[in-house]
């Protein structure tokens, strides 16, 4: 039975919207694309805060990482803001603006030296980043009704493509820079060299994109979230945000633990942490479509405990090895993020999404941002011990006990309801060439 809060349709029509062409497709394309920008934004710097350190005269790695940490607290900070501005305002404009200020902000990065003025950029571009999954997550399933959890998988190819190329990016350019100018360190390249392809993109993404049709009819309703499912979300939040802790905390200690350890430089490590995302680009459209309907949550409770063996292994293998282990390591761990999304909101009504998304980030999103300063602090303690593999035993098993820990968020999103039409079949009658577009 569902929730009163979740029995409206999942979606709503007005026929002045279905006359424009929605463009549905090319919008979830683009929308792929941006969200390859904007996760390439908040993972670029991970493999320069050894370079920034040292470029700023810095007194430990916490404090580099921390210019990342801020970026992430305040993108999922202010989420469910964002969220109640996805369910009321224009998503398309809501996207497109949000990765133009977002772009300027890395960009700016990219001028100046001063640490006070980095953090400052990091709010600025976590205060445009946080419009991304509100307006993402409640657009692209709006144009795909009788598909959500596809359209989300395929949505969730843009993570993994920001994820491979922001650190393989930032790393690469900032040791094998083509240009220089005197008052540009290495380090700051990249952000303005990316920082230039985002305005580029946000610009081309208002031009082109499209809301779904009958969005501005289904927004009029205001329909409130209700206790009973804003707990339900928030409960869902404290328990899987510990895989998103987990998750981000990983790319930051392989990161230092490459370096230090391994004693790689930031190319080298820019490029294993890049690749060990590329995989999210097969997995999320995967892991969505085979599990359909009642198998997504006891396939996603099995990645999620995968996921926490394999990452508690990585300090156990040579350098050869490394990139493989953390490889299948993120083949479950992405797409247990496809599959969480996907189960949330085909259980969700449309008008809701974006605030549903919104709080969920707001609460596990916000804590899992402290991970990259918590990991410098931490490896910072090590001292000499550092340049050890046998002292980030500690670090890695904690990992894979947050994301065992995840697995009691499974009961708390069956809760939401029963998944909605459309998703209760094989992926043999539902692929990204028999998704069925709002018309």
């Amino acid at each position: 039975m569902r929730s009163s809060e979740n029995a409206l349709p999942a979606t709503l029509h007005d026929r002045s919207g279905a006359a424009a062409a929605p463009r549905s497709g090319l919008t979830l394309a683009l929308c792929a694309i941006l969200h390859a920008l904007t996760h390439a934004y908040g993972a670029m710097l991970v493999p320069l805060y050894l370079l920034i350190a040292a470029d700023l005269r810095l007194p430990g790695v916490k404090y580099a990482a921390l210019i990342v940490t801020v970026y992430g607290v305040v993108y999922t900070g202010c989420s469910y803001a964002a969220g109640i501005l996805a369910d009321r305002l224009d998503r398309k404009a809501l996207l497109g603006w949000g990765l133009i200020v977002n772009a300027l902000a890395v960009a700016l990065m990219g001028l100046t030296r001063r640490y006070d003025l980095l953090i400052a950029l990091a709010v600025l571009g976590g205060l445009a980043g946080t419009l991304f999954h509100p307006s993402a997550n409640a657009l692209v399933p709006a144009h795909y009704p009788k598909s959500p959890g596809m359209a989300i998988g395929l949505l969730g190819i843009g993570s993994g493509l920001g994820f491979f190329f922001g650190p393989q990016y930032g790393g690469w350019r900032a040791i094998h820079s083509t240009w220089h100018l005197p008052w540009v360190a290495h380090w700051q390249e990249p952000c303005l060299e990316l920082g230039a392809l985002g305005l580029v993109f946000g610009v081309l993404f208002l031009l082109i994109a499209r809301e779904a049709p009958g969005a501005h009819g289904a927004r009029a309703t205001r329909t409130p979230l209700g206790p009973r499912l804003r707990w339900t979300v928030a409960s869902i939040a404290l328990t899987l945000g510990c895989r998103d802790f987990a998750g981000i905390a990983s790319m930051s200690l392989v990161s230092i633990y490459l370096q230090k350890a391994q004693h790689q430089d930031a190319a080298a490590a820019g490029f294993v942490v890049g690749a060990m995302m590329l995989i999210g680009v097969v997995v999320n459209p995967l892991a969505v479509g085979i599990s359909p309907g009642r198998r997504r949550l006891p396939m996603l409770a099995g990645s999620l405990f995968l996921a926490g063996i394999t990452i508690c292994t990585v300090p156990w293998f040579s350098r050869t090895w490394v990139l493989p282990v953390l490889c299948a390591f993120q083949a479950f761990h992405l797409g247990s993020y496809a599959m969480s999304d996907a189960a949330t909101l085909e259980r969700v009504a449309a008008p809701l999404r974006g605030r549903v998304v919104g709080l969920f980030l707001s609460i596990a999103g916000t804590a899992a941002s402290t991970s990259p300063w918590l990991m410098g602090w931490w490896t910072d303690r090590f001292g000499p011990r550092a340049s050890t593999q046998s002292a980030y035993f500690g670090p890695f098993v904690l990992l894979g006990a947050m994301m065992w820990i995840a697995m009691a968020s499974m009961p708390l999103i069956a809760r939401l309801g029963d998944a909605r039409e459309g998703e209760l079949e094989p992926i043999s009658e539902i692929t990204p060439r028999t998704m069925e577009p709002v018309m």
